[in-house]
């Protein structure tokens, strides 16, 4: 595959491979003193590169690492930009990547193979996109495979399923090395998407179990990924889901959200009367579908006949009645409101009001 990279754009890419090595002298010697300088023609400003997979992995030193590296070009949708090259460039440790550079296909996907340098210990690329940024990639060259995985260390959530505000989800990371046993004394940080989160970090290192536990809870609801990273370096592949869920209160009785007023006989009551199912505190609770009848009472609490439709389903935890009136006056009438599929919510008799000529 022919690279898209201009002589000075190469040199820009050597540059920050250097700068990430701290080598910025050998960086300007290799580009030639006078071709040094920043790639032209960028891509919009919306465009940004993304790391898909194959951080944090380990291997032995100076051999290919498992998974490939693969990063996504988007744009301000978050639809693929394909046709950009990707340069593949090895920062610290030595190594090499096949391809050095590769270009994204339709869906903006590039991807590379990574072989480490052949000392033990970490190794860092770099993927650049001439004009719209760089992500950082780090690997582990480990000998004897007795360092984290980030294949097969995994991370899990108990509950998966939780009250926003009320319950919290317990995080298990187990850190395993190469060979699959169990890593004692590693680091585990955690981090979760979406707001409202409280995120408890491992109070300490893996024992020697390997595991190391965290908690989350939420006021936000919605589904929340956690990811973790061990000893700073290495990105579990796997990650865990928490869905929270905001939970509706108690529905403890009835209020007249709407009092009737003063009204001409034979005339609806106006603004309408309106029904709530409220909480223990008086906030409305927002069941649907929940029958609400309601009686014209005299001062004397005798029935009366009244003309409207006497019952009426909640939307929302609200019943509205349009069409309340009476063709009788009267200085003294009230309603009482009940449920009668719902007989523990009680009922409730709105205020006093004149039926007039």
């Amino acid at each position: 595959m022919t690279s898209r990279f201009t002589s000075a754009e190469v040199c820009f890419v050597r540059l920050v491979a250097a700068l990430a090595a701290s080598s910025l002298l050998i960086a300007g010697l290799a580009c030639g003193g006078g071709d040094l300088g920043l790639p032209a023609g960028p891509l919009p400003p919306e465009v940004t590169v993304e790391r898909v997979s194959g951080n944090g992995q380990n291997g032995e030193p100076g051999s290919q690492l498992g998974n490939p590296l693969v990063v996504r070009l988007v744009d301000e949708d978050g639809n693929g930009v394909g046709g950009e090259a990707v340069a593949w460039v090895v920062a610290t440790g030595g190594g090499s990547t096949s391809p050095g550079t590769s270009e994204t296909n339709d869906e903006g996907f590039a991807s590379t193979q990574w072989t480490l340098g052949d000392s033990p210990g970490v190794n860092t690329l770099n993927a650049v996109v001439s004009g719209v940024g760089v992500v950082d990639f780090t690997a582990t060259g480990d000998d004897d495979g007795s360092g984290p995985s980030a294949e097969l260390s995994t991370i899990s959530a108990t509950p998966a399923d939780i009250a926003a505000g009320t319950e919290q989800s317990t995080i298990t990371v187990t850190v395993r090395d190469g060979q699959g046993a169990p890593v004692a004394g590693a680091a585990v940080t955690l981090s979760a998407t979406g707001g409202g989160n409280l995120l408890t970090q491992p109070p300490g290192p893996t024992g020697s179990d390997g595991e190391a536990t965290g908690t989350l809870a939420s006021v936000v609801p919605g589904t929340k990924v956690v990811s973790a990273v061990v000893n700073g370096t290495v990105e579990l592949v796997q990650t865990a889901e928490v869905v929270v869920t905001l939970i509706p209160p108690e529905p403890d009785h009835l209020v007249f959200r709407v009092q009737p007023t003063n009204t001409p006989r034979d005339q609806a009551i106006s603004p309408p009367v309106e029904v709530a199912i409220v909480d223990a505190d008086g906030d409305v609770v927002p069941l649907s579908g929940v029958q609400i009848e309601i009686r014209f009472l005299r001062s004397d609490g005798d029935d009366h006949r009244f003309d409207g439709e006497p019952i009426r389903t909640t939307v929302d935890g609200v019943a509205v009645f349009p069409d309340l009136s009476n063709s009788h006056t009267h200085d003294d009438f009230h309603l009482r409101a009940s449920s009668p599929e719902r007989p523990e919510l009680g009922s409730v008799e709105s205020n006093t009001f004149a039926v007039e000529d």
